[in-house]
């Protein structure tokens, strides 16, 4: 378990040679369940990957962070897919290699979910992920997502099909958390 404070900083252009090398020592676990590695092969893709965020976070759908302890990026969080007609968002995460199993997630997540429902005014946040994707299924249910369903056939990685187990959260659930 972590002691060192976790932080959230808004991701920008200038971040892409530390996310790179960040995603390129973790590549093969990521890559596992996250079909955008295969896309971040560059250090310029993952700069265009940040402009993008960018120019969606200004037009307030979405909102990609680093999740950074003592100072320095240990990996993402997102919230994305924003609808602010219906108040709800999805949510994405990842972390390096060396930083999993540290208590690190839940903190960061916790961050995230007070940006999602008190700075933005969300009801509603949801994560999908790969059902067979054990570790970040315990995570959502760790933090109080409640599983919704599968969705079969769901998310394309690495050339195959795989189902999802889709989770969310109310705000006033959140709220209610201890």
């Amino acid at each position: 378990m972590t002691t060192s404070p976790i932080t959230l900083r808004d991701a920008e252009e200038q971040h892409a040679a530390q996310l790179f090398a960040l995603v390129n020592a973790s590549r093969d676990a990521l890559g596992q369940w996250l079909p955008w590695v295969e896309t971040s092969q560059t250090e310029a893709q993952v700069r265009e990957f940040l402009q993008l965020r960018a120019c969606e976070r200004r037009l307030g759908a979405s909102r990609t962070c680093l999740i950074e302890m003592d100072g320095q990026p240990v990996g993402v969080c997102d919230l994305h897919s924003i609808s602010h007609h219906d108040r709800r968002a999805a949510i994405g995460y990842w972390l390096a290699d060396a930083y999993v199993g540290r208590g690190i997630l839940p903190q960061a997540l916790q961050q995230l979910l007070s940006i999602a429902y008190q700075e933005l005014g969300l009801h509603r946040t949801e994560i999908i992920t790969a059902a067979a994707n054990l570790r970040s299924c315990a995570v959502a249910e760790r933090m109080g997502f409640q599983q919704e369903g599968v969705l079969r056939g769901y998310l394309y990685i690495r050339g195959r099909h795989w189902d999802a187990r889709i989770y969310s959260l109310l705000a006033p659930e959140w709220n209610a958390a201890p």
